[in-house]
């Protein structure tokens, strides 16, 4: 069988041809179904984004009736006509996605029913205004909330259906991704095998050993040229989704710096009304001084949270787009100094949570100091911020050199993490446990990126209840590419 070979090196090469082939067949497959399951995410994101301009829509419509109900301005009456135009226009886009979305059943009609109702209760606060009968439609317009209630209910259960799709499409198009990898790896991997054995068959036939030979290199020089080709094309699409990243969270701040600006005179305002509702001589109805007082602050409490809210998180977005296009340097690092530094900028939580930090022995490394400085700062913050009620936090920091790398671990004895969050701890926007602490689920995500950036890796081990332990390896002279 050897000698057959022998005489025809042709064969293995002909086999490692067909092999790649088909490997490239199938990750072509695999590729396309990730496409899909990308398609699946970007209508999912669609539809939330459709159903919070129509929850946006009706509260405009809300607060514009309500505007035109305390000072009847004409400019209240526009700004409602304007929100009920935005209002069929959101709802048409929320419609056209629930072919898609596999809706259970009866939620598309209560939700139709949910926003019939609430436009029901415009048009007869409407009517009410045309009678003259003011009163009546303060009265009615602050009863009316129910019904704002329930369409919040309805559109919430159609994003939670998106976001089960939205899980569910991104956990398939990560297992394709990596199926994919799987695939080229091990076809690589018999490739070369196959190449190999064509080689050694080939060193047989003393003739041809130079002319092979030849060959090989030619193939390495362009192998080598097309990964370097490859690699800058990715380095400058990380560029291009870094900066778009940066663009579009700076330009959505604008927008939101008006709304809470806004807000700010809203509650001016509302304050002037309510010092001349609660007045002694004031002729304002109870109703309408009901509304003044209690609903209008607790509509702006609404407003200033969920403004305050989407406003930390683009700051977050900023600063991860920030620090993705900044370029690293490499400077000597005591870690030991290093967690030192940290732990005494966190001596005002720890006191106030009676907690210590302990740091051993731990080598000195070449790197990024402003990375290491975020990456340890939010793991030690972390085991702080999330200390189980009563129980004395002890939170150790180790570590070793094994040979060209270094290991570092954070250790705790806080809540821990439940075994089907500790992976989607690390996934942006995700957050595990109460959420009784502030935050948006970014931190984690950001020391993952930063720890891959410097050429290492992180995971985590916990136990719910027990504690849980970060474990950091670097190399001793990190990297310093994007």
């Amino acid at each position: 069988m050897f000698g057959y070979l022998t005489s025809r090196p042709w064969i293995p090469l002909v086999l490692g041809f067909a092999l790649v082939l088909g490997v490239g067949v199938i990750t072509t497959l695999t590729v396309a179904a990730s496409q899909t399951y990308n398609r699946e995410v970007r209508r999912a994101l669609v539809t939330l984004g459709a159903a919070d301009s129509v929850t946006l829509s009706i509260l405009e419509m809300n607060s514009a009736q309500r505007g035109y109900i305390l000072n009847r301005d004409e400019a209240f009456r526009k700004r409602f006509i304007q929100a009920r135009s935005d209002l069929d226009r959101d709802l048409r886009a929320l419609k056209s996605e629930y072919a898609v979305l596999d809706l259970p059943e009866g939620l598309e009609e209560e939700v139709e029913i949910a926003v019939n109702d609430r436009l029901s209760a415009f048009n007869e606060i409407n009517r009410m205004l045309t009678a003259d009968d003011v009163a009546g439609a303060g009265r009615y317009s602050a009863e009316a909330r129910l019904f704002t209630d329930n369409v919040r209910d309805a559109l919430r259960k159609v994003k939670q259906v998106a976001y089960n799709r939205l899980y569910a499409s991104q956990r398939a198009a990560t297992a394709a991704g990596d199926r994919a990898y799987l695939l080229i790896i091990a076809g690589l991997v018999m490739a070369c095998l196959l190449i190999l054995g064509s080689i050694v068959l080939l060193v047989r036939r003393s003739g041809e050993l130079e002319k092979a030979n030849e060959e090989v290199r030619q193939l390495a020089e362009t192998l080598e040229h097309r990964v370097e080709e490859r690699t800058a094309d990715l380095a400058e699409a990380n560029e291009e989704i870094q900066r778009f990243a940066y663009i579009v969270s700076h330009d959505l701040r604008s927008p939101l710096v008006n709304i809470m600006g806004f807000t700010a005179e809203l509650e001016d305002a509302q304050r002037t009304m309510a010092d001349y509702a609660t007045a002694e001589d004031s002729a304002v109805p109870p109703d309408v001084r009901e509304a003044i007082v209690t609903d209008m602050p607790e509509a702006m409490g609404f407003i200033r949270a969920a403004t305050g809210r989407m406003d930390r998180l683009i700051k977050a977005i900023l600063q991860i787009s920030r620090e993705g296009r900044r370029t690293l340097t490499r400077d000597t690092i005591d870690l030991r100094a290093l967690f030192e530094g940290i732990a005494d900028s966190l001596s005002g939580q720890t006191d106030a949570a009676g907690a210590t930090i302990t740091v051993g022995d731990l080598p000195e490394v070449e790197g990024d100091r402003t990375a290491l400085e975020q990456v340890f700062g939010n793991l030690l913050d972390n085991a702080v911020k999330y200390l189980r009620p009563g129980v004395p936090g002890e939170i150790k920091v180790t570590g070793e050199q094994r040979g060209k790398r270094v290991v570092i671990r954070v250790e705790d004895n806080g809540r821990g993490i439940a075994a089907h969050d500790r992976r989607r701890v690390f996934e942006l926007f995700r957050r595990s446990g109460e959420q009784d602490r502030p935050g948006e689920g970014i931190g984690l995500a950001h020391v993952q990126a930063l720890v891959r950036r410097l050429g290492g890796q992180i995971h985590v081990e916990s136990e719910l209840g027990e504690g849980s332990c970060f474990t950091v390896t670097l190399p001793l002279t990190m990297a310093t590419r994007n």
